[in-house]
């Protein structure tokens, strides 16, 4: 049957690109790995060529399926599901970039992209780590490229295809027996992206979110190449640079996805430990421990092991995470969550072909990788860094497990809950966490590597934690931290965080002027620690300054939707014109608004008024 309307040439170019992106990663991987272990040196050579020519045409080829939908989506081409599930006419345009994200397809995509970037680089910089380091990371290609494939071999489905054809994808609704079909008025228009995405943040949050997620696989495929090859630590140095980089892209990636989460869905802040917020959390939390063993062992020949395995974890908590949000488990407790995409099999193959391998050489290479018998002094600056190091682990093994709540209890048939309140239930963890890294943070810089006289110390650290002390007083007495929801346990465990979070500022700011004698080209960690102790600074004063102002006290309980766990009486309804108590404001709903450059996004005007005041 002849279909009139339909452009399938793009689509036809789309499913060929991903073929051969599939294709080329698994040529590419097998070219480095027989790279890797060829005895003979030009043997070695002609493989490795090989490998890169195979490793640039899945380069070419992912960039050209991103190409094709990125055509389909912006010229309407809503013959394709794709287009017609994320995109409309009324989409402003600078939200077609989010509406290739927003579907699983399109952010597999955007992860093996980066893949292909990072791969290039190495190609270039890797040396004689290339082939294994390039081995992993194609594998690593093709997994992802089955993830997006979307066909069936022996009835089983292989992937989600992001060309399939509306009247595909609806194969038994009865407009797609009918040719002229795209008349249909159904299908003028599709059904557009999702108003909660519909914010500057979704368009440039998740590509910095998974070039995070995709430079995790450079720091585990030096580690697999370090144990494959049994060379176990000639790798170090050249695997710091992109830790570092990892470390620092993923974190910002997160904290953007926390902005769009204050922004856009108000569901308790900007965090309030939601599961798809943790899932990229933990894995950050392991390279954030990785590299500080990493900097250990370049330092004093220590914790070499303990790298190995953060390493290890960070991009199998990746894996994880991918499962985690993508397999549907947890979209009943999470707010962005994929829904399920029936590849589940296909997610737990993808991450258990990873974690068992590097299990098992890690488990077989243990007791040959270098350590040192002597244990550090309790006076160095290496054991303070492990104790941080290993405080970040077992706070994303908690995380993780509190997370994971829902699939153990899918799995095992379990019933384990979290708790009625879920966000004091990490947070009563966690504040001690921040307490604990914050003294670490503050004060392990003053410490030498090896050993420290403790005179050295203390005559360096009194004047900082003097100063810390002062300025965490004064925050406390005259910053109105008054959150009492919790006991007076809870809220003096806030004021010790408090003091912890500016003793790290105060004192790493301290260390660059008295430690570094102001040399800003050595002072990055200092630099970052400030960093760190800054933002949790501001988290404490503005979570433990939080207050509801919406009680509902008009007697109109309104709950458009039975089944949210929102608390009906913390939220008020508002009628126009009307101005309505609320809490030291009063608050007037003036008008809505769709006629906007901005799309399809209704506005509404509220009017907030502080009582006692004609300020608005």
């Amino acid at each position: 049957m002849v279909y009139p309307g339909e452009h399938l040439l793009p689509g036809q170019l789309g499913h060929f690109f991903v073929v051969l992106a599939l294709v080329s990663s698994l040529v590419a991987s097998i070219c480095f790995f027989v790279s890797a272990n060829a005895a003979n040196l030009q043997l070695a050579a002609s493989w490795k060529k090989l490998g890169r020519i195979s490793f640039i045409i899945n380069a070419f080829s992912l960039f050209s399926i991103f190409a094709c939908l990125l055509y389909i989506v912006a010229s309407h081409k809503f013959e394709y599901y794709y287009a017609w599930e994320h995109s409309s006419k009324s989409l402003d345009y600078r939200y077609l970039l989010s509406c290739i994200w927003e579907g699983q397809q399109g952010s597999f995509l955007l992860w093996t992209m980066w893949h292909a970037v990072i791969g290039m680089v190495l190609m270039r910089t890797a040396k004689q780590w290339e082939a294994p380091v390039m081995s992993v990371i194609s594998f690593v290609q093709f997994f992802i490229a089955t993830m997006i494939i979307g066909v069936y071999i022996f009835g089983i489905k292989i992937g989600n295809g992001a060309f399939l054809l509306t009247r595909e994808f609806y194969i038994d609704a009865p407009f797609a027996s009918h040719a002229d079909y795209m008349s249909l008025p159904s299908m003028q228009d599709g059904q557009g992206l999702n108003q909660l995405l519909q914010n500057y943040w979704m368009v440039i949050h998740p590509p910095i979110l998974f070039l995070g997620f995709a430079s995790t696989v450079v720091p585990f495929s030096y580690a697999i190449a370090g144990l494959w090859k049994k060379n176990y630590s000639s790798w170090t140095r050249a695997a710091i640079p992109w830790t570092l980089f990892s470390a620092c892209i993923l974190g910002t990636g997160i904290m953007m996805g926390a902005a769009w989460a204050y922004e856009s869905l108000t569901f308790g802040g900007y965090w309030a430990w939601d599961p798809v917020e943790n899932a990229s959390l933990v894995p950050w939390l392991v390279m954030i421990a990785g590299l500080h063993t990493l900097v250990i062992y370049n330092a004093t020949g220590n914790s070499l092991r303990a790298t190995y395995l953060f390493f290890i974890l960070s991009f199998v908590f990746i894996l994880y995470s991918t499962y985690l949000t993508r397999s549907g488990d947890l979209t009943d407790t999470s707010v962005h969550a994929f829904v399920g995409s029936r590849l589940n099999w296909q997610l737990r193959i993808f991450m258990l072909s990873f974690l068992i391998p590097a299990a098992t050489l890690f488990a077989v290479r243990y007791k040959k990788i270098p350590y040192i018998v002597k244990e550090e002094s309790t006076n160095s600056r290496e054991f303070w860094m492990f104790i941080g190091s290993l405080v970040f682990f077992l706070s994303a093994m908690f995380i993780i497990t509190a997370t994971s709540l829902p699939v153990i209890n899918k799995v095992f048939g379990t019933k384990f809950v979290i708790g009625s309140d879920p966000e004091f239930a990490y947070n009563r963890i966690q504040i001690f966490v921040a307490c604990v890294i914050g003294l670490l943070m503050a004060a392990t810089q003053y410490l030498k590597y090896r050993d420290t006289s403790r005179n050295f110390f203390f005559k360096r650290v009194w004047v900082p934690t003097a100063i810390a002390l002062i300025i965490s007083i004064f925050i406390s007495l005259f910053g109105g931290i008054t959150y009492n929801k919790y006991g007076a346990g809870y809220l003096g465990a806030i004021h010790l965080a408090v003091f912890a979070a500016v003793y790290a500022v105060v004192s790493n700011a301290s260390y660059i002027w008295i430690g570094l004698n102001g040399k800003f080209k050595a002072a990055g960690g200092s630099v970052a620690h400030i960093g760190f102790g800054l933002m949790l600074v501001g988290i404490l004063i503005s979570s433990s300054k939080k207050s509801v102002l919406s009680y509902n006290t008009t007697g109109i309980n309104l709950r458009f939707d039975p089944s949210s766990k929102e608390k009906s009486m913390e939220n008020i309804t508002l009628l126009k014109s009307v101005t309505t108590d609320m809490g030291t404001y009063h608050a007037t709903y003036v008008n809505s608004d769709s006629t906007n450059k901005f799309g399809n996004i209704l506005y509404f005007r509220i009017d907030m008024k502080k009582k006692g005041s004609n300020e608005s």
